[in-house]
């Protein structure tokens, strides 16, 4: 087989074993939310002045509240783990040497997270100051902007094993 049908086999093995891992913690936690979705909550409200979390038992969302008021729902698609994972498989499909995958995976998971939390600081920011820009931000030019951020991780490693081979 060729070196494409490898990458493509080990990214599809890979992608569908973190899903499956990944979605068997989110089961574990339901009906509420997952680990990672409380933590970025946690951090997106820490960092946000002026705002509160509430999550009732038996709900898988968290709510940000801003003056006494639900202002928007941190969800398990909000964690950014989906960005993390795709990386993670193309990254494992893209072989390299595993003195690398032991700083680049905790590195690229931290930009990632940061990047993410980042997005739920300004989000939560634009509903307060400019709600009718909120669902463009939501889903389409944050979303852009993180997996832009996932691409250019991916470019990074292709560059660190181009490198490392020559």
């Amino acid at each position: 087989m060729n070196k494409a049908g490898v990458f493509l086999i080990r990214f599809i093995i890979t992608y569908l074993g973190l899903n499956a891992l990944y979605q068997a913690l989110v089961q574990v936690a339901a009906p509420n939310p997952d680990v990672f979705t409380k933590l970025v909550a946690q951090l997106s409200s820490a960092l946000s002045p002026g705002t509160s979390l509430y999550s009732a038992e038996g709900f898988n969302k968290i709510q940000v509240i801003y003056q006494g008021k639900a202002l928007v729902n941190i969800l398990e698609g909000c964690n950014g783990m989906a960005v993390w994972i795709t990386l993670l498989a193309f990254v494992v499909a893209f072989k390299g040497k595993n003195k690398d995958y032991f700083w680049f995976l905790p590195l690229s998971f931290f930009l990632l997270q940061a990047g993410n939390i980042l997005r739920l600081i300004v989000l939560i920011r634009i509903k307060i100051a400019f709600p009718h820009w909120f669902d463009l931000f939501h889903t389409y030019v944050f979303p852009a902007a993180l997996y832009a951020v996932a691409f250019g991780l991916m470019v990074w490693w292709t560059q660190l094993i181009k490198r490392n081979k020559a």
